[in-house]
């Protein structure tokens, strides 16, 4: 209904500008412009009854995995059955606001802030009430009410955290009924000035209430000072006529509340976290490596650098990458994932902080499968498709971000058990997708059809085996880099007292007594600083992390050659004829596997197939996004697998136990040599 009313203005423009040219039927434009207001009254009535629909409803409108609000108004609202109409709602919302500005001697202005917060708490949800309120107020007007509310020095000082929940519902629900454009926020200051927003004043406010995506995004953009307009984020206005905490250090931490408060906002949007957070994640985890390495003093200026903010900028990561945000907004979760992969493997080196690192746990978890698949699919990465397999990211890419999370510790026992549970998953399906393949009337098979789900389930945990020893390994080398850095240092200072203590004149009984005083304490300085710098006890974890890495084997280029081998046993299955796998499809009955993926039904048209004008499987690379999918589901079919001789050493598993030739009579080529067998 916006939309429709937008484009009506802009046609009901164009033909007014026109009508002496263009003969228009008589009355046209009258119509068009009543379409119009009735479009605009459409979209106010409809606005109204989506807020209030929220408010009655909170956990539907918008909590992942809730159904969708399905709002039945067989009544009217309780604000309408009380006999307050949107208009009427509005009147009133205006009046609260006008005996709140209006000067009176006889009420003082705490009991009127007061006042105004309880009756506005009852009405806070009602979007007529609301927008008359802080229609008749003004960004102005709220500015300078939140400064008497929220000031230490102000005269409304009384129960702050419930004027904070009650403003923050109400504008939360402004937000969404009024479009807060660049007009409205040019005009939120103390002063009025153009185009200086005091942002610092909303800090108390956006932990309540669900304000509108487009109002936090504009606030984010402001904050990381990228827009190109006329507005510009103040922070607090401070000086004589500012008032409101004027000491720079308190402005300047009031500032980082209302950040803090705003990535947490923006946190807490399933829709908006991931796209505002894909695009501004160079800076996000720009300022965790710059405050974890940097001293205070060489950082950039500006309140988004502060250390403050690392768990609230943690906390966007994750919720960007989080099962809401996947489920809300796959698309632009789906991108997010992808570009902090991609970040953290060719990022700079440096340390990141511990609310990051759990942050990348969190996403991990929530993309395990994208991750296993990754490490799995036969198939090489396809980055032209973030929705291939692994997101179109190679394993390499998942194990840096891997790392990184498993080097702040809290993730791991998380992602061990993920590692685990979806090995055993693939162990588990490979038992029940080829169940009495090995009957004794069966017999013996160049390999067992699940010998490639054994391989995939060892390759998940020698990944995150590899990952957990780098990680680990990578710790212990920075705990000696800082040992032996500490030492260096140490011993510069060592050196320094001992000379100090040299060039004492020994002759003067005074000076002998500060002689001694001086060795004495360059005595305990040495000992506190041998005691200090003494090796910490790490050979056993060195030794118990090296045979870890004896013991996990990765096979870096086992796809390619795994493809290869298949390649080479369709090519050959002339000669060599593929020996069909009989397994139990459930109730009762069975399925047999011949190999050819047309005839097992992995290629069931054009679309799908993927083999080639010499019946082979054309490059991988030149695959559409079916027949990349049908050829990895054939590349993983048990007659491929228990036909493929060269398992063994594709895989680097043990040879299998293989009687050459034989086989059931059902699986066997009938050739003439074969009848002789019976």
């Amino acid at each position: 209904m916006t939309e429709l009313h937008r484009k009506l203005r802009t046609q009901e423009r164009a033909l007014a500008a026109h009508a002496d040219a263009v003969p228009l039927a008589v009355g046209a434009p009258a119509r068009l412009q009543a379409a119009g207001t009735w479009a605009e009254h459409e979209v106010t009535a409809l606005r109204r009854r989506l807020v209030l629909a929220q408010a009655a409803d909170p956990e539907a409108s918008g909590a992942p995995g809730a159904p969708a609000p399905a709002v039945r108004w067989a009544t009217p609202d309780r604000h309408e059955a009380s006999g307050q109409t949107a208009a009427t709602a509005t009147a009133a919302g205006r009046a609260l606001a006008e005996r709140l500005t209006r000067p009176g001697p006889d009420h003082r202005d705490r009991d009127r802030l007061t006042d105004t917060v309880a009756v506005l708490g009852r009405r806070a949800d009602d979007p007529g009430f609301v927008a008359g309120f802080y229609d008749r107020l003004g960004p102005t007007g709220v500015a300078v009410l939140l400064h008497h509310l929220f000031d230490p020095a102000g005269p409304a000082r009384a129960r702050p955290a419930q004027a904070a929940e009650v403003l923050g519902r109400g504008l939360a629900t402004y937000s969404r009924v009024r479009v807060l454009s660049d007009a409205w926020l040019g005009a939120f200051s103390r002063q009025g000035r153009a185009g200086q927003v005091e942002t610092s004043l909303l800090g108390p406010l956006l932990g309540h209430g669900r304000f509108s995506p487009q109002l936090l995004e504009r606030l984010g953009d402001l904050m990381f000072d990228t827009t190109h307009g006329s507005l510009r984020d103040v922070g607090l206005l401070t000086g004589p006529r500012g008032g409101m905490r004027s000491g720079p250090w308190s402005a300047r931490a009031a500032h980082r509340e209302y950040a803090a408060a705003l990535l947490r906002a923006i946190a807490a949007d399933p829709r908006l976290a991931p796209s505002f957070a894909g695009r501004y994640l160079p800076h996000l985890l720009h300022a965790s490596r710059l405050v974890t390495e940097l001293p205070q003093g060489l950082r950039p200026h500006g309140d988004s650098w502060s250390a403050a903010l690392e768990p609230a900028r943690a906390a966007l990561l994750a919720a960007a990458g989080g099962a809401a945000a996947q489920q809300a907004s796959p698309a632009a979760a789906r991108q997010f994932v992808v570009r902090l992969v991609e970040m953290g493997a060719a990022g700079p080196p440096g340390r990141i902080s511990p609310h990051l690192r759990a942050a990348y746990g969190q996403v991990l978890h929530v993309w395990r499968d994208d991750l296993h698949a990754a490490i799995t699919s036969p198939l090489p990465p396809d980055r032209s498709r973030p929705d291939a397999p692994g997101l179109g990211l190679a394993a390499g890419q998942w194990a840096a971000l891997l790392r990184e999370s498993l080097r702040g510790g809290a993730s791991a026992p998380l992602l061990a058990a993920d590692a685990v549970t979806a090995a055993a998953r693939i162990e588990e399906q490979a038992w029940l997708g080829t169940g009495g393949y090995n009957r004794p009337e069966a017999g013996h098979y160049p390999a067992s059809p699940r010998t490639l789900a054994y391989h995939q389930a060892n390759e998940i945990v020698t990944f995150f085996g590899t990952a957990l020893i780098d990680a680990a390994e990578a710790e212990l080398r920075d705990h000696a880099a800082a040992l032996e850095q500490h030492q260096r240092r140490t011993a510069v200072l060592l050196d320094i007292l001992a000379e100090t203590a040299k060039s004492i004149d020994v002759t003067s009984l005074v000076r002998t007594l500060v002689n001694l005083g001086t060795g004495l304490t360059v005595e305990i300085v040495e000992d506190r600083v041998r005691r200090a710098t003494a090796t910490l006890p790490t050979e056993r974890s060195r030794a118990v992390l090296a045979a870890l890495r004896v013991g996990l084997r990765i096979l870096p280029a086992w796809q390619d050659q795994y493809r290869a081998s298949v390649t080479q046993l369709w090519r050959h299955r002339g000669s060599s004829p593929l020996r069909p796998v009989r397994v139990d499809a459930g109730g009762g009955t069975t399925r047999v596997y011949t190999g050819d993926p047309r005839a097992d039904g992995y290629v069931t048209g054009p679309a799908d197939d993927f083999l080639g004008p010499g019946n082979e499987p054309i490059a991988v690379e030149a695959m559409t996004p079916l027949q990349r999918s049908s050829y990895g589901a054939w590349l993983a079919s048990p007659a491929i697998v228990a036909n493929n001789d060269r398992l063994p050493s594709v895989l680097g598993a043990p040879p299998a136990d293989v009687v050459p030739g034989w086989g059931p009579a059902w699986a066997r080529a009938q050739s003439p040599g074969d009848r002789g067998l019976g």
